[in-house]
């Protein structure tokens, strides 16, 4: 997992390493064994600032890599569920599942769009009353 140049350099070998591990595992028990510190140490870091910081950016990076990859797999994923409500051999139940999936995403996306579109107005307003 990679974090930002400014966040590493701000971070030990030790507290870089509990982030990946905290990324890739969710687990503090874990994460603070691959650091090669106790638990206590991992939790007091947990409420540094900086190192909330730097676990805060290495997540958003993450997330934004998961958000790449995900749009890239949406057109297939989007092509199984045509192929799905198109063929008349499948059980209906099974047709009906890939409609109501369908459903519930393009909900999902409009709500989204909706979300981002108000939020960047609001942020646009904001900005202008400076």
């Amino acid at each position: 997992m990679a974090m930002s140049d400014t966040m590493s350099e701000n971070l030990t070998p030790r507290k870089r390493k509990a982030i990946e591990t905290l990324l890739t595992s969710g687990d503090v028990t874990q994460a603070a064994r691959a650091a090669g510190v106790s638990r206590e140490t991992l939790y007091r870091w947990l409420k540094a600032p900086d190192f909330q910081a730097a676990l805060n950016d290495s997540t958003r990076q993450a997330l934004e890599s998961l958000s790449r990859t995900l749009v890239t797999l949406g057109d297939k994923a989007a092509d199984t569920l045509r192929q799905a409500l198109e063929d008349s051999t499948l059980a209906p139940g099974a047709r009906v599942r890939a409609a109501d999936i369908v459903l519930a995403r393009i909900l999902q996306l409009r709500e989204l769009v909706d979300i981002e579109t108000r939020l960047a107005k609001l942020e646009r307003e904001v900005h202008n009353d400076k």
